[in-house]
């Protein structure tokens, strides 16, 4: 598989945290809409249901974690530059799921970060076009550096 990477959105991409995500929501980019503006940054926010015509994905409303993830990771002397991740939500708005994008070798780290990242989200579940709340999922990066700059 060919990744091919631009110098620009790899740059963004270190420096968009899911708190800086959640504040800029509904901000476009030159008229682009919110998933181009997100890919151009290096960031995405994915949802079930599909681009359906008055759907909405599922909204970051707040991300309080940011020190625990940083203790947590520490503890488990975690030494890579960011975290990708995706939680799944639920139509309450609630975190039912957490899967790391590149997960360790043991699982009990995987599940400490997703643990700390279940607890510190907080949620609007995604709606379908009639307006009914549906299960959903948000996929974001945690980079370290932006979370220690934060504190």
């Amino acid at each position: 598989m060919i990744l091919l990477f631009s110098p620009a959105a790899a740059v963004a991409a270190l420096f968009v945290s899911p708190a800086f995500m959640a504040q800029h929501a509904d901000a476009g980019a030159n008229g682009a809409t919110e998933v181009e503006a997100e890919a151009e940054a290096g960031t995405r926010t994915e949802s079930e249901p599909g681009p359906e015509a008055g759907a909405s994905p599922v909204r970051l409303l707040d991300f309080d974690g940011g020190w625990q993830f940083l203790k947590t990771s520490s503890r488990l002397r975690i030494v890579r530059p960011s975290i990708d991740y995706t939680l799944t939500v639920d139509a309450a708005g609630d975190v039912t799921g957490c899967e790391l994008r590149h997960e360790f070798r043991r699982t009990y780290i995987n599940e400490r970060l997703c643990d700390v990242l279940i607890a510190h989200h907080t949620f609007e579940p995604a709606h379908d076009a009639s307006g009914t709340a549906v299960a959903g999922s948000y996929s974001s990066r945690l980079v370290y550096a932006d979370l220690r700059a934060d504190l």
